[in-house]
């Protein structure tokens, strides 16, 4: 039922309904079988019903507002007999909504009884359809308010489809006016019930809003929208026969809207191309003969299955009785759908789950957690005592997990691994740990057997205890800082060492002296740096023999390092500061670097792309028969070491050498690079042992020097009592992890398996680790390598502990050392000073890098002395300037006299101070130079600027000071810049102050702009002030001078009621700036204008329409009357007015010059009737209209002497016969402008006039005479009846008529 509360109207109602066509086969190709479109209200009229219909009782009256098709509002509806065109058109029942499509369709409609304002209109379904959308067309207004509901039940319940309302806060209050969200929201729409139109408006519903995406059409909420539930046909015919449909696909129902009994495994759907889905028949397995449809369990299955059996039998469960019910399970001999197959469980009720369950399709019992077993009838391995009420079975052992093998299932007591002991098997035996504490079985301690001190450890954690700074579980590695020295840590470098006594002495080929060096009989000393140079008159060398040169032994004696230098003899003082440097890695040698000595230091320099073979700073060039003593001072341990002598051939052919070491000789190959002695030493620690090497060369060796590294002690493995096993010793030799072979080169790295073994025994042999010992300047950090103990080095730093600049580097600091860098073309070497960087420099040479000449050179490596004419000692570097002249002198080459001075130093003549008037040094010279005339003896000052006079004694203009007083001199008057410079007297020669200001300045520095002057006076920009002096305050304004106004910006001083910087404005409120004493107040009146803001130039006043005058306190134009009380408009037409339009007081409109009329609307005789235009006509036109307008006052003058209709007793027949046609002959006269205006209109511009002007003088002649009879018959009464005055009057008239007759004659 659908029900909709409205007023009368059209209604169009489509719903999609059955369709009866004879193809059945073609009905439903390829998708749902729905019913076509159509209008649900064709042929239900009989279901229509309405709670008002007008004249359904009789004859009734209703009107209707509104721009409809005619004028008459109020009409006549008789609806008591259906409706027809010629027998019954007022007949308005409730089924003249159906539309029709017949032309006469809009002459029928429904018309509801007037005055009631709530009207329901009824459809009753007799079943159910697909709604679709709801048409309503309004003969007249559509309704300010109305809702359309539906019912399912008959009319029990009603629900709400949709409110219409103009204003929906006001009819339904509490429904939104907002946007649906949803299709399930009930809204109030206002589209619809507007005022416009007045008639056919339509208001729409549609039952699913486009706006809104649908899914599933099918869905419950989207059926309950379409007014029940979306039932398409079922049939495959696609019809209904005999009021029911033959249902096919497993439905049934009235509509075939529902499934088939047991056949609800998947959902009803519409009919359509796939039918195999639709209502498939449940499986029950024979157990049941009855299900339902589940959604949840159709989705679930991904729409696989949805059919829930119900009331299975023969101990059957589930959703298709599939399964046994519990504590029974299928017998796998027979099929599920044998009512037999369930048979019960075969567990043990105290370790099974539920007392006894099991799998309903294996028949697999289920055990407790802590249970196992086919029956679950034991407790699990760990576990013990089985009971019924226990939850998990059996109860845990309190054995340790990982200690104990299990427990007794009984006792519970515990079974200990061979590792564990314990009640609870709960802790390790000694020599293992870790029990409880971890996720493994006991672990062996494991210690290190050179890092701990034993061979347990803590059974908790496992940690062994430590020798000093190791680390870790086992002690098997260093402390952060701390290393583990590797088995050749024990070095000493050759080039560290000291030569043996008695060393042979150079070749005397290899001794060479400078002899530019030598100084005869003398010594002397200079000191730098706390090293001196020492230059003696012998060449010597470097030898450790008791016998020392005289130089030599007196400078030892004295507490100085002594040595010889490319020919010199270099001593330095040993101070604190030498032996602080050795603290910090920089280290004195006592073998010399330089050749031609049987020990010499040969440096190497590192490089990325080579191997590095050596240790230290390099290596030692030893001589045949030379010796070095190698001092060992540091050995922790007492034991056995092995001795190793490396060292590098100069000549790759073969050469044999030996040395000597006490009594024993060793020899040596030229291929290998380290020599070992035979048998091990036993030193002791803390011992101080002097090694000392004689190196001799073999007969047939063709070299005569060798390169020596470094002497090594090698700790013998051996000798460490309980270190390790034979397995470990056969493989530390097998792998020669000792190092101690003689081909073993730096740059070759130790097995992997001698790391852990040397790790081991370095710590027992330092009896734990030892600290890195990182140089805090040269390495990057304090931590080393873990084994060697090798610090980062900063760049160009070496040694372990990166405590050396590398050679050919210098100056050890925090950002490493640098290079040397000596400039080949100024030095001897490519070393220097490790401290300083000193390079060793040739002749004329200096600087560290020995890159500049000296002092007194230049055009470097050329070195040239200077030329400056004996005047100074320096000069520049690249282009020889001299710098530091003496004697006053100046110039690239001290060529010219400084400032002050005069004379010539190329020529030998010296400067003497110029006197301006003192010397330059007396603080009263004021010359930049002097020229000295030698011809006049006279002597000329160049001045400084601001002085004058010969010799400069004098101030300049402009200028000013007082030279008689100490430290004084001419300074600039500070006038701005706005004095004439060349003026004496521009400013005062002693003070300063300025006297002659120009531009318009004044102050005592010119420093502001003078009187009626304005701007920045040091910009030179004082312009005059440009005041308005009708707006400016007359005090600021003297005569014949600018006003004053403000000296920065110029701003005027403006009067009372005056603005603007040139005070040329009158302000808002005022006017009128030419007055005599500037702008006065506007004045406006308050109550008859806008504002009290006038026009600033007349002084108008805004005033509102009826006012005027220029304060607004008259009428204004057009308005007479009191303006005080009210001004009345005077309705002048302002085209044909002057100015004022109309008289003030009277409001008589005032017309201009050929305008005439009450309201000044027409053209006055004389002028063209064309208005406003009114043009002047011809001269005779204007004289005959004079005439005509004197005629027609003469008439009017007259007519005061005719006496009255109520006077018309006094007369006589026969006077009033006459006076009734001197009434007409007034009237004639009268009407004179018109015969003048008809005959201009007759007159054709375009043919030949003739003057008519003789005619009209006749005319009035005749007047005149007839006049005149009438006048003297007058006369005559009026001499009876009046007095004298009348008598005058009328022969003023006379006279007047005559006067007329006169003036027409002349014309």
């Amino acid at each position: 039922i659908i029900s909709f509360r409205t007023t009368y109207g059209y209604i169009l109602l489509f719903i999609g309904a059955p369709s009866y066509q004879q193809d059945l086969q073609d009905q439903c190709p390829g998708g749902s079988c729905n019913p076509q479109l159509g209008d649900l209200m064709v042929g239900r009229a009989a279901q229509l019903s309405a709670s008002s219909t007008c004249g359904l009782d009789g004859p009734q009256n209703y009107c209707i507002i509104g721009y409809l098709e005619t004028e008459q509002k109020c009409f006549t509806c008789d609806s008591r007999l259906p409706y027809n065109r010629y027998n019954n058109p007022n007949s308005h029942r409730i089924e003249n909504i159906i539309t029709t499509f017949d032309p006469e369709r809009k002459m029928k409609w429904w018309q509801s009884e007037n005055g009631v304002h709530e009207v329901s209109i009824q459809l009753d379904l007799e079943t159910v359809f697909q709604f679709s959308h709801l048409v309503l067309t309004f003969k007249s207004f559509r309704p300010v308010a109305m809702l359309i509901e539906r019912s399912k039940d008959f009319g029990r319940s009603w629900k709400v489809f949709r409110y219409f309302a103009d204003d929906c806060s006001l009819h339904f209050p509490s429904v939104t006016a907002d946007p649906a969200d949803s299709i399930d929201d009930i809204i109030c729409d206002s589209r619809y019930s507007g005022s416009e139109p007045s008639t056919d408006g339509e208001v729409v519903l549609k039952a699913l809003d486009p706006v809104f995406e649908i899914e599933n059409p099918y869905a419950p909420n989207i059926q309950g929208e379409l007014l029940s539930k979306l039932y398409t046909l079922q049939s495959v015919f696609c019809f209904q026969v005999h009021g029911r449909c033959v249902c096919q696909h497993n439905t049934a129902g009235e509509n075939c809207e529902r499934c088939l009994d047991f056949h609800h495994d998947s959902p009803w759907r519409p009919g359509g191309e796939n039918t195999a889905n639709i209502c498939r028949r449940c499986n029950c397995h024979d157990h049941s003969d009855s299900c339902h449809f589940d959604a949840a369990r159709f989705r679930a299955t991904g729409g696989v299955s949805g059919g829930v059996c119900d009331g299975c039998l023969h101990d059957r469960t589930g959703p298709q009785c599939e399964q046994c019910r519990p504590f029974l399970y299928q017998d796998p001999q027979r099929a599920r759908e044998d009512p037999h197959a369930c048979i019960p469980c075969d567990c043990d009720p105290a370790g099974s789950q539920g007392g006894g369950l099991c799998d309903a399709l294996s028949g697999r019992c289920v055990c407790k957690e802590n249970v196992e077993g086919e029956r679950c009838d034991r407790c699990k391995r760990g576990f013990f005592g089985l009971r019924q009420d226990d939850p998990a079975g059996c109860q845990a052992c309190r054995c340790h997990s990982l200690g104990s093998v299990g427990c007794d299932q009984l006792t519970g007591s515990c079974e200990c691994d061979h590792l564990a002991a314990g009640s609870l098997c709960d802790r390790c035996v000694e020599g293992f740990w870790g029990l409880g504490n971890s996720v493994y079985q006991c672990s062996p301690c494991d210690c290190d057997i050179g890092g701990a001190q034993g061979t347990t450890c803590s059974p908790e954690d496992g940690q062994c205890l430590c020798f000093p700074n190791m680390i870790g579980r086992r002690c098997s590695d260093p402390a952060p800082g701390y290393f583990l020295p590797s088995l050749n840590y024990f070095l000493y470098e050759a080039e560290l060492t000291a030569p043996l006594p008695g060393a042979p002495p150079p070749s005397s080929s290899s001794l060479v002296c400078n002899s530019d060096t030598v100084l005869e009989g003398t010594c002397s000393i200079s000191a730098y740096l706390h090293s001196c140079v020492l230059t003696c008159s012998i060449c010597a060398y470097f030898q450790l023999n008791p016998v020392l040169p005289p130089c030599e032994q007196y400078f030892r004696e004295r507490g100085f390092e002594f040595q010889v230098s490319n020919g010199r003899v270099v001593v330095v003082r040993r101070t604190r500061r030498l032996a602080r440097r050795r603290r910090q890695g920089q280290v004195t040698y006592l073998i010399p670097l330089e050749p031609g000595h049987a020990l010499q230091i040969i440096p190497r320099q590192r490089s990325a792309d080579q191997p590095v073979t050596w240790t230290g700073l390099g290596l030692v060039r030893v001589v045949d028969g030379a010796g070095l003593r190698f001092t060992v001072d540091n050995l922790p341990s007492s034991m056995e070491y092995q001795l190793v002598i490396r060292y590098e051939p100069e000549v790759s052919r073969t050469s044999a050498w030996s040395w000597s070491w006490f009594w024993s000789w060793f020899w040596f190959r030229s291929r290998f690079r380290g020599g070992v002695l035979d048998w091990p030493l036993c030193l002791k620690a803390g011992g101080r042992y002097f090694v000392d090497v004689v190196f001799t060369r073999q007969s047939g060796s063709d070299s005569s020097h060798i390169l020596v590294d470094s002497m090594g002690l090698i700790p013998r493995v051996e000798s460490v009592q309980d270190f390790c096993s034979q397995t470990d010793l056969d493989s530390f030799h097998r792998f020669r992890c000792s190092g101690l072979a003689p081909d073993l080169g730096s740059e070759e790295s130790l097995p992997e398996v001698c790391e852990e073994l040397i790790k081991s025994l370095s710590a027992r042999i330092h009896k734990g680790a030892v600290a890195c010992g990182c140089n805090v300047i040269g390495s990057r950090g304090p931590y080393c390598s873990k084994l060697g103990g090798l610090c980062e080095c900063k760049p160009n730093v070496i040694g372990r502990c990166c405590d050396t600049c590398a050679p050919l580097t210098f100056g050890f600091r925090s950002d490493g050392c640098k290079r040397c860098e000596c400039d080949p073309a100024g030095s001897l070497s490519e070393l220097c000073d490790q401290v300083r960087g000193q390079c060793a420099c040739r002749a004329e040479v200096a600087g560290r890098r020995c890159d500049r000449c000296q002092l007194g050179f230049w055009e470097f490596p050329r070195c040239r002395p200077c030329g400056c004419n004996g005047l100074s000692d320096e000069c520049d570097p690249e282009n020889g300037e001299c710098f530091n002249c003496r004697e006053y002198s100046t110039g690239p080459s001290c060529n010219r006299c400084v400032e002050g001075y005069h004379g010539d130093p190329t020529s030998g003549q010296p400067c003497q101070p110029c006197l301006c008037p003192d010397v330059w040094s007396s603080r009263r010279f004021f010359a930049t130079s002097c020229q000295y005339d030698p011809q006049s003896l006279s002597l000329t000052c160049t001045c400084q600027r601001g002085h004058t006079g010969v010799r400069c004694d004098r101030c300049s203009p402009g200028f000013y000071g007082d030279l008689t007083l100490p430290d004084a001199s001419c300074q600039e008057c500070s006038c701005s810049n706005n004095i004439d410079l060349s003026d004496r007297n521009a400013c005062d020669g002693r003070t300063g102050e300025c006297l002659r200001c120009l531009h318009n300045t004044m102050g005592t520095h010119c420093q502001t702009c003078r009187p009626g002057y304005y701007g920045n006076a040091l910009d030179r920009d004082c312009k005059e002030c440009s005041c308005d002096r009708r707006g400016t305050q007359v005090t600021q304004c003297p005569l014949g001078s600018p006003c004053f106004c403000d000296p920065s910006t110029g701003q005027c001083p403006c009067r009372t009621g005056v603005m603007g910087d040139l005070c040329d404005e009158c302000e808002d409120g005022y006017w009128n700036l030419d007055g005599a004493s500037g702008c006065q107040t506007c004045s406006c009146d308050p109550v008859n204008s806008f504002s009290n803001v006038c026009n600033k130039v007349t002084g108008q006043c805004p005033c509102r329409p009826e006012f005027g005058g220029r304060q607004c306190d008259e009428c204004g134009e057009n308005h007479f009357g009191n303006p005080d009380l009210q001004c009345v408009s005077c309705d002048c037409n302002l085209e044909g007015t002057e100015r004022p339009s109309c008289d003030p007081e009277t409001g008589e409109c005032i017309c201009r010059v050929g305008v005439t009329g009450i309201f000044c609307d027409e053209c006055a005789p004389g002028y063209d009737s064309a208005f406003p235009a009114c043009e002047r006509c011809h001269a005779c036109t204007a004289l005959w209209t004079e005439n005509v307008t004197d005629v027609q006052r003469a008439a009017q003058r007259m007519r005061t002497f005719i006496p009255r209709h109520d006077d018309d007793e006094q007369l006589a027949g026969h006077h009033l016969q006459r006076m009734l046609e001197m009434h007409s002959k007034l009237d004639s006269l009268s009407n004179l402008t018109g015969l003048s205006q008809k005959l201009k209109d007759a007159i054709d511009p375009n043919v030949i006039l003739i003057n008519p002007s003789p005619l009209l003088n006749t005319e009035i002649d005749n007047i005149h005479l007839e006049f005149k009879n009438l006048l003297n018959s007058l006369k005559e009464k009026l001499v009876e009846d009046t007095g004298t005055e009348d008598k005058e009057q009328l022969e003023g008239t006379e006279m007047f008529l005559i006067k007329i007759n006169k003036k027409n004659n002349n014309n």
